[in-house]
């Protein structure tokens, strides 16, 4: 599949004159002025600054200023990760940097310059500063250069970081292991009996609610976040910090019957997770699937006991209108990489409950269909915007998995997720997904040669 390209630095062309929104400068001014630097990067880790009320985080990452010294930048990566020692953490950084070429070129099909294909590994945190300073725009009046890529090689190396510290590379074990561990006893009661296997990999099972004498059949399966889910859903959400993108990183689905199911496996999932796995800090998010007199009898049977009933209703900004679920998050303990001879530690995990008959996987709510809308808005939250030809790439993939046509994908796109881009002197179209336009919108990214020409 064709990679999109990045102008060539070579190219100072009229377009990258017209296109100053790779910037960093207001960021880069507040750090500089903040009373206490450890504390302005302790918050922007953990969910971002507030400007105009949107979050702006380090992935926020368009270009330095060119003035910032070899000390500054020493500094801000230091408070960055807690004032770790840089030199010991070489490979880690270099394992990082590798897996964001990796994932921008074959991932994100976004095809990287030679100078960033061809970087060297780092020896020392000199080799990192230089990296950094490479971040920095053009001089004025001359093209964006190089600089938006190598932002981007840095912020999703910042999420790769992230996976990498936290020891993520074993979570897919550590849901086989789980959800083994589910068909065991537990208080000499067997709470899940495997009937058969459906297509597509799922199980048909039976759940057994002992306390309320209900058996419910449903079908199921679980998955583990491997590294390239966990940058996307680090990159594409504003509030991220790494608990969040991990909130899922353990998961699994079970199809209900009736909506009725539904209210009756919530409560049940709630407390068997807890007594089986040690599992708190409970979140509830419903999306259309349960009414208000649902959500109230679950609340109340939930909160008969320990656990305290949250729930949100936020729909996701890629999800197709119709999606329907409802899901439970929370933390648990499980064995590292599903060893029960290796300690225990705290993962957090998530169950989504939807109706067998449910159309979250038809259509335009194909899985492929809504991992391109994925990638568009990593894209924009990379790279400020991104070319109809780009678009293109992306539709076609998504449409060689899903069986739709392209342009279907395409249409669909362009009427429910994409803001289309004009930038001042320039017939040339670009788009952007709207949710993360309006942020820059708001937030000052977009200058005022650069406007959201349309939003559907």
């Amino acid at each position: 599949m064709p990679k999109q390209e990045f102008p060539s630095p070579a190219k100072n062309t009229p377009e990258a004159k017209k296109m100053p929104y790779q910037r960093w400068y207001p960021v880069t001014d507040l750090y500089r002025n903040a009373p206490d630097k450890k504390q302005f990067m302790d918050a922007m880790k953990k969910g971002g600054i507030n400007i105009n009320g949107e979050n702006i985080t380090p992935l926020d990452f368009f270009s330095t200023g060119s003035d910032l010294n070899d000390e500054e930048i020493i500094e801000a990566i230091q408070d960055y990760l807690g004032g770790e020692n840089l030199d010991g953490k070489t490979e880690l950084i270099n394992q990082s940097l590798e897996k964001s070429k990796d994932y921008i070129e074959n991932y994100l099909h976004r095809k990287l310059p030679k100078e960033i294909e061809n970087l060297e590994r780092l020896k020392n945190v000199n080799d990192l500063v230089k990296i950094f300073k490479k971040t920095s725009t053009a001089k004025k009046g001359e093209g964006v250069g190089l600089s938006p890529a190598y932002c981007a090689l840095i912020s999703v190396a910042a999420a790769s970081f992230e996976f990498r510290k936290k020891e993520m590379d074993g979570l897919i074990k550590e849901s086989a292991y789980l959800y083994e561990e589910m068909f065991r006893l537990m208080g000499g009661v067997q709470n899940f009996h495997r009937l058969r296997s459906a297509e597509g990999g799922y199980d048909r099972i039976m759940v057994f609610d002992d306390t309320n004498n209900n058996t419910i059949y449903v079908d199921s399966y679980f998955r583990g976040k491997n590294e390239d889910g966990f940058v996307t859903k680090f990159i594409n959400e504003p509030e991220e910090t790494a608990e969040k993108a991990s909130k899922d990183g353990i998961g699994f689905k079970f199809e209900a019957k009736s909506v009725k199911d539904v209210e009756k496996l919530v409560p049940f999932f709630t407390e068997y997770f807890t007594k089986k796995f040690g599992a708190g800090n409970f979140v509830f998010e419903n999306t259309k699937l349960l009414d208000s007199k649902g959500i109230n009898g679950v609340r109340e049977r939930i909160e008969r006991g320990t656990t305290q009933f949250l729930i949100t209703d936020r729909a996701n900004p890629r999800s197709n209108p119709n999606f329907r679920s409802f899901k439970i998050n929370g933390a648990l303990n499980v064995p590292m990489a599903g060893d029960p001879s290796r300690m225990k530690i705290k993962r957090n995990f998530e169950i989504q409950i939807v109706l067998t008959d449910n159309s979250n996987e038809t259509g335009f709510s194909n899985h492929f269909v809504y991992e391109g809308a994925k990638k568009l808005s990593a894209a924009t939250r990379l790279f400020g915007s991104f070319t109809r030809e780009y678009l293109d790439i992306i539709c076609e993939e998504a449409g060689a998995g899903s069986k739709l046509s392209g342009e279907k994908i395409k249409n669909y796109f362009k009427e429910n997720l994409l803001a289309e881009i004009k930038v001042a002197g320039s017939e040339k179209k670009r788009y952007a997904t709207k949710y993360t336009a309006e942020r820059f919108s708001k937030t000052g990214r977009f200058t005022e040669e650069i406007k959201i020409k349309k939003i559907r």
